[in-house]
């Protein structure tokens, strides 16, 4: 098996992003401050994989996955609801989450995905609510860590800040962030959509 592979194990999936990605936190503080919810809000993370920022919110918390093995594991150990679900078709009704949001999904979705998801996300997100889109992009060479790190990440799709910004502004996402404040090794830029 490879690394790819061995890191669909949930349990593995979170051992290295603990080990390796020193910036987990720095999103979460700004997921919890950009949010900017009241206590009764409903929270769509897309793409949730096991589920870690389901721990920032303390609305009604919903997380949806491909990863059958990753949703099972949330449910075990998260609080909140959390489904099997394709990014690309949400199956909730139009105008459901008042925050809808995904961290480092786009890396592993082809061009035309990720504008099906940004278009499913933005479906989904109440009017006058937010629609989030944070996700790591190729750091300047300069940063020889991070930009190695972020070759080798399992995503098949990993883009340039110019490109993910040139890609999700067909849907109507403008950059709103470069990099989240202490991101490192990895850069990860911020797009945002106000319905």
């Amino acid at each position: 098996m490879n690394l790819r592979g061995l890191l669909e194990n949930p349990v593995l999936y979170e051992l290295k992003s603990r080990l390796l990605s020193l910036g987990r936190r720095s999103v979460q503080d700004y997921l919890s401050s950009a949010a900017d919810l009241r206590p009764d809000s409903r929270i769509l993370d897309v793409g949730c994989g096991a589920g870690g920022h389901a721990e920032v919110f303390s609305g009604d918390f919903w997380g949806v996955d491909r990863n059958l093995r990753c949703i099972a594991y949330a449910r075990r150990r998260r609080r909140g609801r959390f489904l099997v679900m394709d990014a690309t078709r949400l199956a909730f009704p139009s105008d459901s989450f008042d925050f809808v949001y995904c961290v480092g999904l786009c890396h592993h979705l082809s061009d035309q995905q990720v504008r099906a998801a940004a278009s499913e996300m933005k479906r989904v997100t109440k009017k006058g609510g937010r629609t989030l889109i944070i996700d790591g992009v190729f750091p300047p060479k300069l940063n020889l860590l991070g930009y190695a790190l972020f070759k080798c990440d399992r995503g098949r799709h990993t883009r340039t800040l110019g490109q993910l910004e040139a890609l999700l502004a067909q849907e109507g996402f403008r950059l709103i962030l470069r990099n989240i404040s202490r991101s490192f090794p990895y850069r990860r830029a911020v797009f945002s959509y106000q319905k």
